[in-house]
């Protein structure tokens, strides 16, 4: 018996419920540890307690009335009732009141209470969070109604809830919409989730509002827990990008057929005047006036400056748009290269730090980056002797290339003009480019999201400062190679 009795409190002290035995008179014969924990009391102010005094005064008539009509039928019931806890805080409770009379006597009665406070707490919880959300939550039914809706619905439709409750769903969704809205109450109907399906939504004043969906069902009742969120906006933004993106690459498109049309009908009269200015100087005496010769001289460097004018300005149409071929650059086998064809003064040197980077990228593009930083450095240096020096630094997710000079520098006033379109600084040695250089390194450097900028060189000169992308992604139109260089 003993035994029985023990494994009898273990129980009830394992559960959650508040357990109690109670004799007729009110007075308690066992509570389990969960009614201690609750209610607070210590097992020897338990002992000095009745039952009424742990009822709110305002349930105790009604509360006496039950006790009495439990001992008199000798039944059991189901009650509600107020607890007060030691430290008079109000505990919810419902529970069951069971009568067990031995020989016709009752000896004691068997209560099982049940908090309701923390239930309660989480309800309220759960609808003020429901209130206070931006997004749209709903209980709706596979019958097209909603059940429950938040304020959200209301926000962002002007409807009130009456209005929204009292008709089915599919009566507010674009028509072109509801066919699809259908397929999907259908999938949550058989208990499938339904994950950003997208829909449109009348409003009140007559416009279309876009809701992105997230459906969860409960199929054995027939409902449906959904949020919705607001992507009006955000599908405004989209579109309009997509329109700017297609404006953009329209206007792409036309500057560099522009720009071929132009630079093929300069190139025909370019090569005349090249021609005729040759034929003039065959057919002039052997003895030319120094003066004419001069002219002749400085004709055919203007032609070589235009025809240098038009492949830049070609370029400048094509950077950014003509993606040339992913191969293996090995950073310093072209800087060699490099150098041969723009072959500097023989006593100006162009160095740069050993071990420069082997990478996968558009190898085309790289060139023509260092090809206009290392020809823009020499043409402006001034001096025969310069030096140009080239080294390189790894980042997260990029190179990081500089080329420094020691000449004249770059005033800090003009910064921010030397990668303006047509930009002409002073030249050394009466070398004159053509103003297009650095805005086409420019252009190609931030057409992969990198960026270029000028800073002075310690000791006097400046430096080119750009960072290039570690990889490149294949993307169509690209072509692999094995190795470049």
């Amino acid at each position: 018996m003993e035994e029985q009795d023990r494994t009898f409190r273990d129980l009830c002290d394992d559960s959650f419920d508040l357990i109690q035995r109670v004799s007729p008179e009110g007075r308690f014969l066992f509570v389990n540890q969960a009614w201690l924990d609750t209610l607070g009391y210590t097992r020897e102010e338990v002992d000095r307690l009745s039952l009424p005094d742990i009822i709110h005064p305002d349930d105790r008539a009604r509360f006496d009335q039950t006790w009495r009509r439990l001992l008199a039928e000798k039944t059991t019931v189901r009650t509600a009732a107020k607890l007060l806890a030691k430290t008079g805080l109000e505990v919810a409770a419902e529970g069951i009141l069971n009568c067990r009379p031995a020989a016709g006597e009752v000896t004691a009665i068997h209560a099982v209470f049940r908090d309701l406070s923390r239930r309660r707490m989480v309800e309220e919880e759960l609808d003020r969070l429901f209130s206070l959300s931006l997004d749209l939550l709903c209980v709706a039914g596979v019958d097209g109604f909603f059940k429950h809706i938040n304020p959200a619905f209301s926000r962002v439709l002007g409807y009130s809830e009456a209005a929204l409750l009292s008709r089915s769903f599919l009566e507010f969704v674009h028509p072109e919409d509801r066919e699809g809205t259908l397929r999907e109450v259908e999938r949550l109907a058989q208990g499938l989730p339904v994950v950003d399906f997208q829909n449109r939504y009348r409003a009140q004043d007559g416009t279309y509002r876009w809701l992105a969906w997230r459906s969860a069902p409960w199929a054995e009742r027939g409902l449906i827990y959904a949020v919705a969120r607001d992507i009006t906006e955000q599908r405004r933004t989209q579109e309009l990008l997509v329109r700017q993106s297609e404006e953009l690459a329209r206007s792409n498109a036309d500057l560099e057929q522009f720009a071929k049309v132009a630079s093929h009908d300069l190139r025909t009269p370019l090569r005349h005047v090249a021609n005729l200015a040759a034929w003039i100087e065959e057919d002039m005496p052997t003895e030319l006036p120094e003066n004419v010769r001069s002219n002749l001289h400085r004709l055919r460097g203007m032609v070589r400056r235009m025809e240098e004018l038009t492949d830049g300005i070609l370029s400048y149409a094509r950077a950014g748009r003509d993606r040339g071929k992913i191969c293996t650059v090995d950073t310093d086998s072209l800087l060699k290269e490099l150098v041969h064809l723009l072959a500097p003064p023989e006593d100006f040197t162009v160095s740069w730090d050993p071990g420069m980077p082997v990478f996968e990228t558009d190898a085309s593009a790289l060139e023509q980056v260092f090809r206009n930083l290392i020809d823009n450095a020499i043409k402006h240096h001034g001096r025969r002797d310069g030096r140009v020096t080239i080294a390189a630094r790894e980042l997260p997710d990029s190179f990081e290339f500089t080329v420094s000079d020691d000449g004249p520098g770059i005033p800090v006033q003009l910064r921010g003009e030397i990668f303006a379109m047509f930009h002409k600084g002073p030249s050394g040695g009466g070398v004159e480019g053509n103003g297009i250089g650095l805005a086409l390194v420019q252009r190609i450097v931030e057409g992969y999201q990198r960026r270029v900028w000028v800073e002075p060189t310690e000791g006097g000169g400046a430096t080119m400062r750009f960072t290039w992308p570690r990889t490149i992604r294949f993307e169509e139109g690209y072509i692999a190679q094995d190795s470049h260089r």
